[in-house]
């Protein structure tokens, strides 16, 4: 986007300005939930509450909570045009339990999204995440059911929902 359409923008409260960047196609295609067309502006900075995590690695990822209510597919689209991100991936029970912790304060919400999808395959049900990442730390309880589901942090216990991917919920962008 260009800086003097940005700023107008901005002004207007039609995008946020200090997240300009647009999403790239890739970003949008890396996880597909049938929903109607329908764009939906950047999050205003009173919407947002930002954090950063470092993993045991040593990098750090940094991630927002967006708190305008959204369906999946709508969220996954504004953390690729907002911010260049994607839904969050959760590799780890500690960065499970940073983010219930700050979710939790941020909304008033039970549950938010984060970047997961279960497929049914014939009598398999995949799980995966938005960025393709290795799904490698399964929370004990994850309901899985025989549809398409999208899945949210619950606020309250940390534990990861199977919902309907057209429901709003608060959610979770990492970048």
């Amino acid at each position: 986007m260009q800086p003097c359409l940005l700023l107008a923008l901005a002004l207007l409260g039609t995008a946020s300005a200090s997240h300009p960047a647009p999403a790239s196609p890739e970003a949008e295609e890396a996880l597909e939930v049938p929903e109607e067309e329908e764009d939906a502006r950047c999050p205003l900075e009173s919407e947002t509450r930002a954090l950063s995590i470092a993993d045991p690695l040593g990098a750090t990822t940094y991630r927002v909570i967006v708190t305008r209510c959204q369906t999946f597919r709508r969220a996954q689209r504004i953390c690729a045009r907002c911010y260049r991100g994607r839904l969050a991936s959760i590799h780890s029970y500690r960065t499970n339990a940073r983010l219930k912790r700050r979710a939790q304060l941020c909304t008033n919400r039970g549950q938010v999204w984060i970047g997961a999808v279960t497929l049914p395959v014939g009598r398999i049900v995949r799980c995966r995440w938005a960025d393709r990442s290795r799904w490698k730390y399964w929370l004990h309880g994850y309901p899985l059911h025989s549809r398409r589901c999208c899945t949210s942090l619950c606020t309250n216990n940390g534990r990861w929902r199977s919902l309907r991917c057209r429901v709003r919920l608060p959610f979770i962008c990492e970048y």
